[in-house]
């Protein structure tokens, strides 16, 4: 092959991947805006959220984010956590993270991403991750969990460098929302072109300074 061409070939194999790439690199850490439903505690939840950030048992992690929780025995329904977590760039393709989780008896795919991850992920992304048929999930199996991510748009302001990650429900708008987080509504709807927040599900991103002080109840 002609060391000319052959380069020529390489350069371009470059440059449309760069032209496609949807991301280049991630940052160290996002939030994710756990619901938490009745029964769940923080071991379960610690379990089905570990990363790098956080470990299995890292209960003073998760209380540091979340100072309206008191007791790590004594976990309140109905509310929502901050559980942070990496934010990768995913093959180029998308800023997430990956959790695995470990199949119980009678798991489903609709159980796993509407209860266990809160809606932070969903049943078309659990089917497109993993090679388990929706309705044959083995007992003893393992799923790649998909929970997209955010590091913000330094076009649309350079004062956050932190984003959480924010399942809608359905009592969710954008007035009640702004009005909890302290931010604009135009800021948050700049930070999510085009989406309608009062739609009552989907996931958001929400931009904040820190650790989040604010608790939600629905």
């Amino acid at each position: 092959m002609n060391p000319k061409l052959g380069f020529g070939f390489l350069l371009l194999l470059l440059l449309c991947y760069s032209i496609d790439s949807k991301c280049s690199k991630g940052c160290d850490l996002a939030l994710a805006s756990y619901y938490v439903w009745q029964g769940a505690n923080l071991s379960f939840i610690a379990e089905v959220m570990q990363s790098s950030i956080l470990k299995s048992t890292d209960f003073d992690t998760i209380l540091r984010y979340n100072p309206q929780v008191t007791n790590k025995d004594s976990l309140p329904s109905f509310i929502r956590i901050s559980i942070p977590f990496p934010c990768e760039c995913i093959n180029g393709e998308f800023l997430g993270h990956f959790f695995t989780y470990n199949v119980r008896s009678q798991d489903t795919y609709g159980t796993v991403a509407d209860t266990y991850y809160a809606n932070l992920t969903t049943i078309p992304s659990l089917i497109n991750f993993n090679s388990y048929p929706e309705v044959n999930i083995p007992d003893n199996g393992v799923l790649n969990v998909s929970v997209n991510c955010s590091c913000g748009d330094s076009s649309v302001s350079k004062d956050y460098g932190l984003f959480m990650t924010y399942p809608l429900r359905p009592d969710d708008t954008l007035a009640s929302i702004a009005n909890q987080t302290n931010l604009t509504q135009s800021l948050l709807q700049r930070y999510n072109v085009g989406f309608d927040f009062n739609q009552g599900s989907g996931v958001v991103y929400i931009p904040t300074k820190g650790i989040l002080l604010f608790l939600e109840r629905v």
